[in-house]
């Protein structure tokens, strides 16, 4: 027995795809000469980096792109394994291009940062310099995931590769994001979030479409793998727009330079692709809604829906390079001065007032990420295949997404910048509130399920996992990188998140075969830990951060380390009615245990 082989693509078709290619590349490097107008700074590296920079932007994105939503597509659409194996043997393919494509953009980064031409005889003599900067260090980031990307990709085809993959090709886009424009201090957060969610939204739509098509009509037509594609890329099409608006917004000076900027006319020129695409996905939703049939109506709803799919991938493309020519070019925006005072040069924010009620209700921080994590949750529960929830569930996602929104965009998030309590109640919010509510709602792993049954106190090492993780960066240097950095920020607030989501989710996924305390226990467990967490803020005379908060020159609340105790205050203020709830459940299991026929189903 011979095992299938894989249908080699037509020459023609290759020759199309590099034909596509190298028109989109001129256009890139047309866009970003109109972009860079008269900075002349940037020519000064030569035409290899100058024409070689947008070309290796345009590559990186496209391959990246294709890895991201292809791997989406193989780890959470695609049922069939042949299918599954071929999407991944085009994710893997364009793993390695990004790799390529990224050690290129690195180098012409390089040359165009340092004024080296690429070749010249001082060409790499103060690249360990570059690599001390933020910019140097985000490129090599993205470089290495980018190669440990493709090295994972050719590992296999199963659903754990694919996720796998998916997550480490996020992970260069974050990289990514990090190295992109901002237009001043004071917007540096928002511009780097808009971008990893520009990014990663139009990762999963062209690389998720651009995969399908290469699947046999069997899985490229398969109705319910279309719809659950339609409905992801509806969830990036509103990305696309609330980023793109928001991101172009921090990086112009003034309205009249919608009139005047080569760099903000090529936003607008992406805007207007975005309203055409738009308008093809409704296309393409009718024709889905149609229904693909073998023959009539159904198979003209199919070949519809081909066609519009590669105009779509066409304007994409178009698209995306036009995002590589600006990658490639500065904004129009000025590089800000920071605020005055110590906190202006440590945070890139003025101080904020003292925080009183008026003051705190009116401190407000916007946060992209935070704002589209929210919506992506919230569509992906409503999407129109969903299974039917009760409405206290829904209820409680709603109240997750609120609490979230609320924790990184409201008064903490202004305050957490500069106020040890602040920033310690804002991710104890998060795990407590916002991370649990959304864990209640979420759907336990089998896996999970498996581990834990016969042997609940497993549970109790992975209900704490989280947080422990969470104390174990508050106390480590991490802290201080977090605070300084916006990248380690986020990924502070998203781990915070994670682990209160999985402390729910692994407590639900204690059997209801186990004693009814078992439960008690693993809810008890991580309490105890912020409890204890508590105290020790309480009652220590260390600082946390010291060389942070204790230089931000406050004029209110001067002495961090007072602050820090009221740390202490709020979480116990926090962990205390929550234990108080635990005990109340757990006195109630005992009742049950001591009369079984009263005790209810336990559901999932």
């Amino acid at each position: 027995m011979t095992a299938p082989t894989t249908p080699r693509p037509r020459p023609a078709v290759i020759l199309l795809l590099l034909g596509g290619f190298a028109l989109l590349s001129g256009l890139s490097i047309l866009a970003a000469e109109a972009a860079r107008g008269e900075i002349l700074v940037l020519l000064d590296a030569g035409p290899a980096a100058r024409y070689g920079a947008p070309v290796a932007a345009t590559l990186a994105d496209l391959a990246g792109a294709l890895t991201l939503g292809g791997a989406v597509v193989a780890g959470w659409l695609l049922r069939d394994a042949a299918d599954r194996a071929r999407a991944l043997l085009v994710v893997a393919i364009a793993a390695g291009v990004t790799t390529l494509a990224r050690g290129l953009s690195l180098a012409f980064s390089y040359a165009i940062a340092t004024g080296q031409p690429v070749g010249s005889p001082r060409f790499g003599s103060d690249l360990s310099v570059f690599f001390g900067t933020d910019l140097g260090i985000w490129l090599l980031s993205g470089l290495v995931i980018a190669a440990a990307t493709t090295t994972v990709a050719v590992l296999g085809t199963s659903v754990g590769i694919a996720r796998t993959v998916a997550v480490l090709a996020s992970l260069v886009a974050f990289a990514a994001a990090m190295t992109g424009h901002a237009a001043g201090d004071e917007t540096h957060e928002v511009g780097t979030s808009t971008m990893l969610v520009h990014l990663l939204a139009v990762g999963i739509w062209l690389g998720g479409l651009a995969v399908l098509q290469t699947l046999p009509p069997g899985g490229r037509d398969d109705q319910r793998v279309v719809r659950g594609y339609s409905h992801l890329a509806l969830i990036c099409w509103v990305a696309l727009a609330l980023s793109g608006v928001w991101a172009l917004a921090v990086r112009m000076n003034q309205p009249g330079e919608i009139l005047t900027s080569a760099y903000v006319q090529l936003g607008l020129a992406k805007a207007v692709l975005l309203l055409l695409l738009g308008g093809l996905g409704a296309l393409q939703r009718q024709q889905i809604a149609a229904g693909f049939g073998a023959e009539g109506a159904g198979e003209h709803a199919r070949a519809t829906y081909r066609r519009l799919a590669l105009l779509e991938l066409a304007l994409m493309g178009l698209a995306v390079a036009l995002a590589a020519a600006m990658s490639s070019s500065p904004p129009p925006a000025e590089v800000g001065i920071p605020p005055s005072g110590p906190a202006g040069v440590l945070t890139g924010y003025p101080l904020p007032a003292a925080p009183e009620p008026l003051t705190v209700l009116g401190a407000w921080r916007p946060d992209p990420f935070g704002m589209a994590l929210a919506c992506a949750l919230v569509l992906l529960w409503w999407r129109p295949r969903a299974p039917h929830r009760p409405r206290a569930q829904s209820r409680r996602l709603l109240a997750g997404t609120v609490v979230l929104v609320l924790l990184t965009s409201g008064p903490l998030n202004v305050y957490s910048k500069v106020l040890v309590s602040a920033h310690v109640l804002q991710h104890v919010l998060l795990i407590v509130v916002a991370g649990v509510l959304l864990g209640g709602v979420a759907a336990v792993p089998a896996r999970l399920r498996t581990l834990v049954h016969g042997r609940w106190w497993l549970a109790v090492p992975l209900a704490v996992a989280g947080p422990v993780l969470v104390l174990a960066w508050y106390v480590s240097p991490f802290l201080r990188v977090a605070l300084d950095g916006h990248a380690a920020h986020l990924a502070l607030q998203v781990l915070a998140l994670a682990a209160g989501a999985f402390t729910a989710v692994v407590v639900r996924a204690v059997p209801a075969t186990a004693p009814g305390w078992a439960g008690l226990v693993v809810r008890a467990v991580p309490l105890l830990l912020g409890l204890g967490a508590g105290i020790v803020l309480l009652l220590s005379d260390t600082l946390l951060a010291a060389s942070w908060f204790g230089a931000t020159g406050r004029t209110w609340w001067a002495d961090a380390l007072v602050d820090q105790h009221r740390a202490g205050i709020a979480m116990l203020a926090v962990m205390v009615p929550a234990a108080l709830v635990v005990i109340g459940q757990g006195l109630s299991a005992a009742r049950r245990d001591r009369h079984p026929d009263r005790r209810p189903a336990r559901t999932a």
